[in-house]
């Protein structure tokens, strides 16, 4: 409407308008094509942020607003000449209005975005930092179990030379019973130190907490993919799955971990229980049941963005009381 008022006005300058208007429309599309383009190789694209339907249909009343008012303009400067200057003032305002409003939007919303991922790389060193712990702890326990083996066997062959054969089968049957922590660690045993020691930690965590935990793990030593992301992917299946169980009162707490690594395709599939109901967001999200939003359900738009790197997928998907997450990761496919 701008660009016809703008048009509109220089034909009547310079006595060139037709009584069809037809010359006016053709010239005025022409513009409006040439404008778009000038603007389009001028301004740099931004980045698109997934905003709510609430916040969409506040935005459109400001554009919605400013072409009705355009419109009465426009047919005001028709019926009069006198107000061509004042309609083309008004025009380049609204114009200018818009272009501070979204601006200002975007800015809000990089921001916003800006303030996420600062959340979600503290979480990622949360579990960078959980995970290096573990290793030092599992290292730790190694070398007590190395050095106090050699206790165990002496322990044993004085009883076996000593005919003790009951007393022997005893004080090996008391030590199974003590090893909960080697059976917790061989639950895992790929040789992948990132995946393992992830798998660990999470399974004696679960065991305190009364979560049964099994886990079916067929990778390599090595993947080709970064530590950093099997750490933020694992990680956060996990944590999720065991704040789900912990949330149940009345039923059976399970969390079943699944990795295989076949044709060039790592998968990560996740069981785990949960009680209540779950309900997905506009970007089929599960929300998340805590009360601190911001701070909280952040877990699976980790997920997301270390899946992204590698043009991977991730399924979310419940079956009754039972929640079902599935991570594909492509090798070769990095971004």
């Amino acid at each position: 409407m701008l660009v016809e008022i703008i048009v509109h006005m220089i034909i009547s300058m310079l006595n060139l308008e037709d009584q069809s208007g037809l010359s006016g429309a053709i010239i005025s599309k022409i513009v409006m094509l040439v404008f778009a383009i000038i603007t389009g190789n001028w301004l740099q694209p931004r980045s698109s942020t997934d905003i709510s339907l609430r916040y969409m249909v506040i935005l459109l009343i400001v554009p919605a607003g400013s072409i009705y008012i355009m419109h009465n303009i426009f047919f005001i400067s028709n019926q009069s000449s006198d107000e061509l200057l004042f309609s083309f003032i008004a025009g380049i305002l609204l114009l200018s209005i818009n272009y501070v409003i979204f601006e200002v939007f975007e800015s809000l919303a990089e921001n916003t975005e800006y303030q996420k991922k600062t959340l979600l790389y503290e979480q990622q060193l949360n579990l960078c930092s959980q995970q290096e712990k573990e290793r030092e702890i599992q290292n730790t326990e190694i070398k007590m179990l190395r050095h106090d083996i050699k206790q165990h066997l002496i322990s044993l062959l004085g009883m076996i030379n000593a005919n003790q054969l009951e007393n022997a089968a005893s004080y090996i049957t008391a030590l199974l019973e003590k090893t909960t922590a080697r059976k917790i660690y061989e639950i895992s045993r790929s040789g992948n130190i990132v995946v393992d020691s992830l798998v660990y930690y999470k399974c004696s965590i679960a065991q305190k907490d009364n979560i049964e935990f099994s886990a079916n793990i067929f990778i390599p030593p090595v993947l080709p993919f970064q530590n950093g992301t099997l750490t933020i992917i694992l990680g956060n299946l996990l944590e999720n799955a065991l704040e789900a169980c912990r949330q149940i009162r009345n039923g059976k707490r399970f969390i079943e971990l699944q990795m295989s690594y076949q044709k060039e395709i790592l998968s990560i599939v996740v069981w785990n229980s949960f009680e209540g109901e779950r309900y997905p967001d506009s970007q089929k999200h599960f929300k998340t049941t805590k009360t601190n939003h911001a701070r909280h359900g952040l877990g699976i738009l980790s997920i997301e963005q270390a899946v992204a790197a590698y043009n991977g997928e991730l399924i979310t998907e419940t079956h009754g009381e039972i929640f079902k997450a599935v991570v594909i990761l492509y090798e070769g496919r990095e971004k």
